[in-house]
């Protein structure tokens, strides 16, 4: 054990000296006849075991509900098949040892007497290795992400997840994670979900509250993920506030088994809806994109090549930008005026965003107007008439965080403009969008046309 230690892989090594040693001295104190048929029976098992899993009682699957979904209740499915077949396989080798002795001439029948032994520890050595590569197969999708989830306090995490963990890190460290992946459960997209969500944990997690912000915005901000970032579970996950258990695990880094027994992430899981939208998602890119910033699938040019509008994503409230336009719209405001009203737009922008799928785009903010800016002047000034309007300031009802304010579907007009429709506070109006290089102007039919300027947002 003391040698064991002074090298990585001390975990590995040590469950194979225990499990190939085991099963090859199981060889030598049986016969090749016995061992052979249970080496067939675990093969056997494993097939089938994954065909059963459903089938198998609630008390036997994983406490949480989260691991039957990625495999896991295949594990006692073949622990019960394979019990169920070395059962068999006892009556079954009696038998067979029977029909051989009465049916074989001698001669025969010491030749195998002789060659049974050494099959036995033949099939018994397989039969280890068989079972150690197993071992390592159905413990990687939980040891890869407890590995890489690493808790702060990981003490306090259930043993089983500590030694996965080491056990994923001592046969990757020995290069044995290759040929165990040959028996494991997961789907391959499962690694590079639990690089995502690792990713997100570890921003989450470091106690910088704007670096949580900002990774947050980038992460509902993927252009692939603009559907399933305004679903309301994914919202209550991601809400930044004390009250939200989920967020609050995260921001602490609990262990990775409370995260999941939560019932906020649990139900978002049985959220068809949210499943067919996550579906769509390239998870390649999308990990690249957290890393980064940028996207590759969602680049204008390759966009456009693929018929596809490069409006996609996400796009911020320009405050300067939209100030110029309402000031060439309301030309004849006075300093004052036009203070107010660029202080207005300063405070609207923050959190505002404008977000774009294939199919919809999502208004989202801490407040927004339920009437045009633009009324008919009342006052009397020397360049001011009656058919004249200036902005008049709504109720600053901003609300402490983002909410999703409208959404609707889009189409490409001939002109090149979008159209949408917004309804929201029992107002309505069309809403048409034209496309820049690094900007869009939004026009509100319904406010006399007034336009709002959106640029892409940093993400």
């Amino acid at each position: 054990m003391i040698a064991l230690s002074l090298f990585p892989g001390d975990t590995a090594l040590l469950l194979a000296i225990l499990v190939i040693g085991a099963s090859t001295l199981l060889g030598v104190a049986s016969d090749g006849l016995r061992m052979g048929m249970l080496l067939i029976s675990s093969l056997v098992a494993w097939l089938i075991a994954p065909l059963i899993g459903n089938w198998m009682p609630s008390v036997l699957l994983p406490s949480n509900p989260l691991w039957q979904e990625v495999g896991a209740g295949a594990i006692p499915a073949f622990l019960s098949m394979l019990l169920f077949l070395f059962v068999g396989t006892h009556f079954l080798h009696k038998k067979i040892t029977l029909d051989l002795k009465y049916k074989w001439d001698e001669y025969k029948h010491n030749r195998w007497d002789n060659l049974n032994p050494l099959l036995g520890k033949i099939c018994g050595g397989l039969l280890g290795i068989w079972f150690f590569l197993l071992i390592g197969g159905i413990t990687m999708p939980l040891g890869y992400i407890t590995a890489k989830v690493q808790s702060a306090h990981p003490n306090n995490d259930p043993l089983i997840y500590q030694l996965s963990s080491r056990l994923y890190r001592d046969f990757s460290s020995l290069g044995l994670h290759r040929p165990a992946r040959l028996f494991d459960p997961a789907e391959k997209d499962y690694y590079l979900a639990a690089d995502i969500a690792a990713l997100s944990y570890h921003n989450f997690g470091t106690n910088n509250l704007d670096h949580v912000k900002h990774f947050r915005r980038r992460l509902l901000g993927y252009p692939g993920l603009v559907d399933a970032s305004y679903n309301p579970h994914i919202q209550g996950l991601t809400h930044i506030w004390t009250t939200n258990s989920f967020f609050m695990g995260l921001y602490n880094r609990t262990n990775l088994n409370q995260l999941l027994s939560n019932p906020q992430l649990y139900a978002a899981w049985k959220d068809e809806n949210l499943k067919a939208q996550l579906a769509h998602v390239n998870l390649v890119d999308f990990r690249a994109f957290l890393k980064t910033g940028k996207s590759g699938e969602y680049n204008a040019a390759l966009l456009q090549q693929q018929g596809r509008s490069p409006i996609l994503g996400c796009w911020e409230l320009d405050p300067d930008s939209t100030f110029a336009q309402f000031k060439s719209t309301y030309p004849k405001m006075n300093d004052r005026e036009m203070k107010i009203l660029n202080n207005y737009f300063i405070e609207l922008a923050d959190q505002m965003s404008l977000s774009f799928s294939d199919g919809f785009c999502y208004l989202e903010g801490r407040s927004f107007p339920v009437r045009a800016l633009g009324v008919k002047a009342s006052v009397d000034r020397p360049n001011i008439n009656a058919d004249d309007f200036l902005p008049s300031i709504p109720p600053r009802n901003f609300t402490d965080f983002s909410r999703l304010i409208t959404y609707g579907s889009w189409e490409k007009q001939s002109d090149g403009t979008y159209l949408t429709h917004f309804k929201w506070n029992k107002v309505e109006s069309n809403v048409i969008i034209q496309l820049f290089p690094s900007r869009i102007m939004v026009s509100f039919e319904s406010f006399r046309g007034e336009k709002y300027v959106f640029r892409r947002q940093k993400l």
